[in-house]
């Protein structure tokens, strides 16, 4: 089978509207040579705060259209972003049938298929037919992909060692922390202080937070894509679902990938008041079809080998203490990543803002952590 092509003289502009299109159109051409460059429409899409994202549609003449989609990465998330690993990550779920083609790899972005329907709003994250889809294709990732084999492909198309590639959330947050501005004595301390913070929290939680698996790390409303027309009078039961962009895509503790998910429900505004409670009975009821769904699969087959089975209440409590033991992760992880965003985004996004509301989630986490751990502690004397 022929891989992606591979074209390292294209640049996509970011910020050139017309030599953007342009340069999309003559990159298209020479990915799909049977393509007349001047049937090529290509448009922007809007809802990603990092990358630029071009749907491209090629009016072949016929009423069958083909539709793909080019995304050029934006300025410096090269330095946040292990590109590699994204790729890998994709070429590994389209082998699932959990992801679209990739067509081809160019200079700053990739080409691949484009998935019909829409991205979900965040609140319509808690809607329970929803809740059913997500759960269920989140516990397929969590139990189907092989970080391994992953990693492998990795080493094979980079030419790195093993030790160079960076395997788990706390390498990543080490990295990340390492790229921090010190301009000012502000940034330094900061800095100082998520370095020190890195060090606690680890020690803390590592060993906490269930099995490491395949996560998307980055499961918000608009990476989740149903039917254009759900939900409707045709279309009101649970929905097909699909995950799209994988970009921080790695292998962690499952808790980390629900928690996320989770504090996502709030949306860019931060409306903190419709992430679900904590424990609490949607939560729930989330956690409950998840643990069902991952006895549906297993390691390394894309085919569904049962039926959910069912979970007791203790399964349920137990994926409960690993996600309230892993809540401030998020939290910590985007914090910094949107510290760094505001030194280097071109992006209009109001990147140091998100940074304090969303460290503010870790700090909040930390205290009640803190407070419970010493609770515990003064019951058992």
């Amino acid at each position: 089978m022929t891989g992606p092509r591979v074209i390292t003289d294209c640049v996509i502009p970011l910020r050139d509207e017309h030599a953007q299109k342009e340069s999309t159109r003559q990159l298209l051409a020479d990915v799909f040579p049977s393509w007349n460059i001047d049937r090529i429409d290509v448009t922007s899409l809007k809802g990603g705060i990092t990358n630029c994202l071009l749907k491209c549609t090629y009016k072949s003449g016929t009423p069958q259209e083909i539709v793909v989609l080019v995304r050029a990465y934006g300025r410096g998330t090269a330095s946040i972003i292990d590109r590699n690993r994204e790729y890998c990550t994709h070429v590994h779920l389209h082998s699932f049938g959990l992801a679209p083609p990739l067509h081809a790899r160019f200079k700053n972005g990739l080409v691949y298929g484009f998935i019909t329907g829409r991205s979900v709003e965040y609140h319509e994250l808690s809607n329970p037919l929803l809740m059913g889809g997500i759960s269920q294709l989140l516990a397929q990732w969590h139990t189907v992909l092989d970080a391994k084999a992953i990693k492998t492909l990795m080493l094979e198309q980079s030419g790195l060692k093993s030790h160079d590639v960076v395997d788990d959330i706390w390498q990543l947050c080490q990295k990340w922390i390492s790229k921090l501005p010190t301009d000012n004595d502000t940034q330094a301390k900061t800095k100082a202080v998520l370095a020190k913070e890195l060090v606690w929290v680890k020690n803390e939680i590592q060993y906490k937070g269930g099995p490491t698996v395949v996560a998307h790390c980055d499961l918000l409303s608009g990476n989740v894509i149903v039917p254009d027309d759900w939900p409707s009078a045709m279309l009101a039961d649970m929905p097909p679902v699909t995950f799209i962009d994988y970009e921080y895509s790695l292998p962690t503790p499952r808790a980390f990938d629900l928690a996320n998910h989770f504090m996502e429900w709030q949306g860019f505004d931060c409306n903190v008041s419709l992430i679900p409670t904590l424990g609490g009975p949607v939560m729930r009821e989330w956690g409950k079809q998840y643990l069902e769904a991952t006895h549906s699969f297993k390691r390394g087959s894309a085919q569904k080998q049962q039926n959910g089975v069912p979970v007791s209440e203790a399964d349920v409590d137990q994926l409960m203490q690993e996600i309230r033991t892993w809540w401030g992760m998020p939290g910590f992880y985007w914090g910094i990543w949107a510290t760094i965003q505001a030194v280097i985004s071109t992006i209009e996004f109001d990147y140091a803002s998100y940074a304090q509301n969303r460290l503010s989630e870790y700090w909040t986490w930390k205290h009640d952590y803190l407070s419970s751990k010493k609770l515990n502690c003064e019951s058992n004397l």
